[in-house]
């Protein structure tokens, strides 16, 4: 029966194991040598500070600073018990327990925290495909391991001094049964290009246990066809008539290119000149990272050099390139504005940056609306315009005097057209008054027919303030002499 209270002190010790208890840090790495400070804290006093390091058990007294491991906290009374590790050992590397006893009670609380001493690992190794060359557009893969580090390595690529961002893949850590040392592997796949050729593969590996990186590496070499800088046809500029001028040209290649000159029907060779020595072609110079110069040497530019056009073939075993010369005697343009964030059009030859655009659109802009503002002005008389629509007006009004004075005497004409048109009567009235015989009638108005003269009349009241009507009629005043026979009838 005794054994039943303790079992259920036991249980009870259990179950309240962590409650109510903050400990920092949760986990630290430390390298051998180094000091280390672990706080264990509950809300109320406690009675006793116990620590397991390792495998020992230290009791932490606050007064006593001589040990190891020494108190640290604001004393048991604030319910604070820590623990000072001054020098970290290999054999420490593991959890450290912190024991609470209260002040009253058979209780105690339990924390604990996880200790890594830091272990170096081993070299890294760069596992790569075992050929010495690639060409361009192959696909690359490496794998960089770190071996028996605790905790794991970090591993970082490079290129040269560039670091690898894409073509990372995730690192996978391992360790063997029974050991906490772990082993980190990763993978880098990468498409070859002409600017990889001759740069330097690198997997760094950083440790806390490390005072350096430590890399492995292995350079790359690409092969490719030659590649020209420029595109299109080259112009060689600044040469002087009568002097040496030399023709450069700078291209990449891997492996090493051979070239050849074309001159009309001369074909060159380098290293070789033609029969006078007028014309050398040089051996390519290599200028380091894939690229070389190739050129050619006129001994005197003559008229006909600038003329004519040079043809240059460069090759390899994977490619040729060609490139077609002519030659300037003009200086060189100024060179052309690297092109970055901002915008550059050029224009024949003349390059305008984004505040030149920004100017001839706003000039433009302002000489359009000042032309929709004249246009405005004059259309309605406003500004300046505004007197001559003054003296327009005055014009006008002359004008429409004048019309009113000529519409009066067309008033007087149309009057006395009407009163001569009363006073002659027509040739049909004079005829209906005789007994004539029809063929003579018929030749009367015939007759008649022949002296008739018509006349345009305005008619109505004519107002002076008003300029007449549009209404006309047309009148005809007859002018004819009589027959021989109706002067008869009458008399």
């Amino acid at each position: 029966m005794a054994a039943l209270p303790a079992l259920f002190g036991l249980l009870m010790a259990v179950v309240v194991t962590g409650q109510n208890l903050d400990i920092t840090p949760r986990e630290a790495v430390r390298r051998v040598g180094d000091d280390l400070t672990v706080l264990c804290k509950v809300p109320y006093p406690i009675d006793a500070c116990r620590m397991t390091v390792g495998t020992m058990s230290y009791r932490l007294i606050p007064n006593n600073q001589d040990e190891e491991i020494v108190y640290a906290g604001q004393g048991l009374q604030h319910g604070e018990c820590g623990a000072h590790i001054k020098h970290i050992k290999e054999e420490w590397n593991g959890n450290i327990t912190c024991t609470l006893p209260p002040q009253t009670g058979q209780i105690e609380v339990t924390g604990t925290m996880r200790l890594l001493v830091a272990r170096a690992p081993g070299n890294p190794q760069l596992l790569s495909p075992p050929q010495s060359t690639f060409r361009e557009g192959d696909g690359f893969m490496a794998q960089c391991i770190v071996p028996n580090g605790r905790p794991a390595a970090k591993i970082t690529w490079y290129l040269d001094e560039v670091q690898l961002l894409a073509g990372i893949h995730q690192p996978i850590i391992t360790s063997e049964p029974g050991s906490d040392l772990m082993t980190i592997s990763q993978n880098v796949s990468r498409t070859l290009a002409p600017e990889d050729n001759g740069q330097k593969l690198v997997c760094r590996a950083e440790h806390e246990a490390l005072d350096a990186p430590r890399e492995a590496a292995r350079q790359l070499v690409v092969h490719y066809p030659p590649k020209r800088l420029e595109s299109g046809p080259l112009t060689i500029f600044g040469l002087k008539l009568g002097a040496e001028g030399r023709l450069n040209v700078t291209v990449r290649a891997n492996p090493a290119p051979s070239t050849e000159w074309t001159i009309g029907d001369l074909v060159l060779i380098p290293p070789r000149s033609n029969e006078d020595g007028s014309v050398t072609a040089l051996e390519p110079l290599h200028l380091g990272s894939g690229f070389y110069n190739v050129t050619l040497v006129l001994a005197r530019v003559a008229k006909e050099d600038v003329e004519r056009t040079y043809y240059l073939r460069v090759t390899n075993d994977l490619g040729r390139e060609e490139f077609a010369l002519r030659l300037s005697t003009m200086d060189e343009p100024a060179a052309r504005k690297a092109k970055s964030s901002y915008l550059i059009i050029d224009v024949y030859g003349v390059e305008l940056d984004t505040g030149a655009i920004v100017g001839i659109v706003i000039a433009v802009l302002i000489l359009l609306i000042a032309i929709v503002l004249v246009v405005f002005a004059k259309a309605t008389g406003r500004w300046f315009f505004a007197g001559s629509r003054g003296r327009d007006h005055t014009k006008s009004s002359g004008e429409s005097s004048d019309t009113e004075s000529a519409a009066g005497q067309r008033s007087r004409l149309s009057a006395l057209s009407a009163r001569v048109r009363a006073a002659l009567p027509r040739g049909r009235d004079r005829v209906q008054a005789t007994e004539p015989i029809p063929e003579v009638e018929d030749k009367a108005v015939a007759e008649e027919k022949k002296g008739v003269v018509y006349a345009e009349l305005a008619l109505g009241e004519q107002n002076p303030d008003k300029p007449p009507p549009p209404s006309t009629e047309y009148a005809e005043i007859v002018y004819t002499d009589q027959p021989a026979q109706i002067k008869e009838t009458k008399e």
